[in-house]
């Protein structure tokens, strides 16, 4: 129709003029900048790519870092690791408590009061480790002809709440409250482990009971002329 052939001619025209126009001349760098732009691009979408995943573990990895059986796992995976070794990596090498217990003292960590021996498994040291969640326990060895044992005093909070066993790699974990830290016992028989949440609770229920006892016979008002060697506690 005629509207239709006049609208053809209009645009054939229009675009004529504007093929007629000349160039515009481009500013100096443009090409460069845009390219930079791009690359600045890509970098970003390749490192979203990257670091939305690793945000994602990083998280689960601080919500699993309290959770009971993902800290005995922990736990259960250093013990393999070291007495799995030709020769245990200690740092300080005791079969005395108070010995172990001032070493991590001198650390700035304190450990309970543990026994020198449970039935025939005897302490033999300890060291700290690193857990996989890159938190550092004081770690002590317990050792027999045929059994090993570990105690760990965990370095932070754990999400329970009473005293947590379970089985881990084929080990046997409890996880226990003693105040406000928690201490962890790892072994490859469940009935070794419980004897030793025995007779750790018995050693901690003694010492806070002659602590009480210390300070029912010396209120601290009086404690001032005591010799320092009186009111230090066993360990």
């Amino acid at each position: 129709c005629e509207a239709c052939r006049t609208q053809a001619a209009d645009e054939r025209a229009l675009r004529a003029r504007l093929r007629a126009l000349p160039a515009p001349e481009l500013p100096s760098g443009l090409e460069q900048r845009v390219r930079a732009k791009l690359r600045r691009r890509r970098w970003r979408s390749g490192a979203t790519r990257v670091l939305l995943p690793l945000a994602a573990v990083l998280m689960v990895a601080l919500w699993a870092r309290g959770f009971a059986p993902f800290v005995a796992w922990e736990l259960s995976r250093d013990h393999e690791h070291c007495f799995g070794m030709p020769r245990l990596p200690a740092q300080v090498w005791a079969s005395e408590p108070d010995t172990v217990a001032d070493w991590f003292d001198e650390q700035g960590d304190r450990v309970p009061l543990v026994p020198a021996a449970v039935g025939p498994m005897a302490l033999v040291g300890g060291r700290y480790c690193w857990l996989p969640d890159a938190s550092r326990a004081p770690h002590l060895y317990y050792v027999s002809d045929d059994a090993h044992m570990s105690v760990f005093v965990v370095p932070h909070g754990v999400r329970m709440n009473d005293d947590f066993a379970t089985s881990s790699q084929g080990n046997a974990v409890a996880l226990m409250r003693l105040g406000t830290r928690v201490v962890g016992i790892v072994g490859e028989d469940h009935g070794d482990v419980s004897a030793f949440v025995t007779r750790l609770r018995t050693s901690v229920a003694a010492l806070e009971g002659f602590e009480r006892a210390v300070v029912r016979a010396f209120p601290p008002a009086s404690r001032g002329s005591l010799p320092a060697a009186t009111l230090d506690s066993p360990r």
